[in-house]
């Protein structure tokens, strides 16, 4: 081959490898729970996504809280390795710590690294914009595009970090201009470089504020009275023994949540429609992986519990995931078992890019391809650190000066949501025949709860006193491994098959 014969060559090879290299869109929700009717109003999505991709049946959250959740996803990294804790700055939520030691290590920061062009739109961590964190004027490294939510999900009356300017917004909603600034990066974006696209939409979290044009859209909805509403047993942890035992006849509030929560995720819907058609538009379409998830789910009534997160159970750590793009399983669904720490590894390696070997998640990319018969067995490991607030308990309650306590609020009769005994360590077993859920709790009592899964969906029983001496030593060594490990070690004790 002549010199000019082998330059059009290179020329070739070059131009097919960028071609080739995916985009991603990323949209996260937020506390949306797969088990009491979330996906209900996500009509478009599980058409546009889930028909033509492949959705996950056992994907968890590696924490039930917001920014622990969304530091372990936008990392790959448990949170026992992220150090953040709660939704706090003192909690390392989008503190100096996390932008001095993980925020420069992200997924987005790593792709940038590697040519992509870097989007973010929504919610961020909890604590983004506060004053000791940097304001609205820190751009966390490795976004192009930054479009920040000012603090927690709001729907109206919300500030925006644009690149780094405070915008405020009244009345427009918020989802809908996320997904006018995500059909504007697309039409905008530089032209043969690929790109990773992050929407991160409020709903359905409080207060649970549809858009104007879908309130009403659920009208005489009702709460899902599943097996554990109201459920109350002496074999859960404490904070689900505290009083009240039960909750009351009227639960009219619930139903209005339950609403509300279903409303606010129609404008998501919307949103997710408009991003694939402005995909087609630029002609990204087919070259294009898009991941829908949530950050973790929520219950409401479920074990007496008002409403919130927080707890290890199904409602609040088992989330919707569901993925189309190049060569992945058409209309299928998937039992695999998958933490939202595989998520960032697995886009890396989608995108051909190096997996850093402290990332404790392991990617299921081949997954994505392998049909869902194929035979797996995985352990997946859930933690949260309980948190005790005298500022969230309501003066009306009696236990207004127990600073052990947070979130008892009078409206939801005083049931606290969360606790400094409230700290657990999960670890969920899955394979193709079996379902295990075994969680251990650092409080006074050392107590333990284990759930099988496949004849007790609901987790009313707690059959831990049914192991064998031998069998409570191995759950607690597994477990002990589990909640000091790191990188690679991880993927050992998590078995991948």
């Amino acid at each position: 081959m002549n010199v000019f014969g082998r330059i059009i060559f290179c020329t070739i090879l070059v131009f097919v490898s960028v071609a080739s290299t995916p985009n991603f869109v990323f949209l996260l929700t937020d506390d949306q729970d797969v088990l009491l009717n979330g996906m209900i109003p996500l009509t478009r999505t599980q058409s546009l996504v889930g028909l033509e991709g492949k959705t996950f049946t056992n994907a968890y959250a590696s924490t039930p809280i917001c920014c622990p959740s969304r530091s372990s996803i936008l990392t790959g990294k448990y949170a026992h390795n992220t150090g953040v804790r709660n939704n706090s700055l003192a909690g390392n939520c989008s503190s100096r710590y996390w932008q001095r030691h993980h925020e420069k290590h992200t997924l987005a920061a790593i792709l940038k690294g590697s040519g992509y062009v870097t989007f973010y739109a929504g919610k961020y961590l909890n604590a983004y914009g506060q004053k000791q964190a940097g304001g609205t004027q820190h751009i966390p490294k490795g976004y192009d595009w930054w479009i920040g939510l000012k603090g927690n999900s709001r729907y109206y009356n919300y500030t925006l970090s644009l690149n780094g300017t405070a915008k405020f917004f009244k009345d427009d909603y918020l989802t809908d201009i996320l997904a006018d600034y995500g059909k504007n990066f697309l039409k905008q974006k530089p032209q043969g470089r690929p790109f990773f696209m992050m929407i991160a939409p409020p709903a359905c979290h409080a207060p649970f504020t549809p858009a104007k044009r879908h309130e009403s859209a659920f009208a005489g909805t009702k709460v899902i009275r599943n097996p554990s509403f109201n459920y109350t047993s002496s074999d859960k942890h404490w904070l689900v023994r505290m009083p009240p035992k039960w909750l009351p006849q009227n639960v009219s509030i619930l139903d209005d949540i339950q609403k509300h929560r279903l409303e606010s995720l129609l404008a998501v819907d919307e949103m997710v429609e408009e991003i694939v058609k402005g995909l087609e538009s630029v002609g990204e379409m087919d070259n294009t992986y898009i991941i829908f998830t949530s950050d973790h789910g929520f219950h409401i009534g479920q074990f007496s519990m008002p409403w919130d997160k927080r707890q290890p159970y199904e409602t609040d750590i088992r989330i919707p995931l569901l993925i189309s793009g190049p060569n992945v399983l058409q209309n299928t669904s998937d039992g695999y078992p998958i933490s939202t720490v595989d998520i960032a590894p697995t886009i890396l390696d989608l995108a051909g890019v190096e997996i850093p070997n402290n990332v404790d998640g392991v990617s299921f990319k081949q997954r994505l391809v392998t049909n869902e018969e194929s035979p797996y067995e995985r352990i997946i490991l859930v933690e949260y650190w309980g948190e005790g607030n005298l500022k969230s308990i309501d003066n009306r309650c009696p236990w207004k000066n127990d600073e052990n306590l947070a979130e008892c609020g009078e409206n939801a009769w005083c049931k606290c949501q969360d606790a400094r005994n409230n700290t657990y360590t999960c670890i969920l077993q899955i394979s193709g025949v079996s379902k295990y859920k075994f969680c251990s709790f650092a409080d006074s009592e050392s107590f333990a709860e284990l759930y099988n899964l496949v004849v007790d969906p609901y987790e009313l029983k707690n059959v831990v006193n049914s192991l064998t001496e031998q069998n409570v030593k191995d759950y607690y060594k597994m477990l002990n491994k589990l909640r000091k490990c790191r990188g690679r070690k991880c993927h050992a004790v998590t078995r991948q098959g």
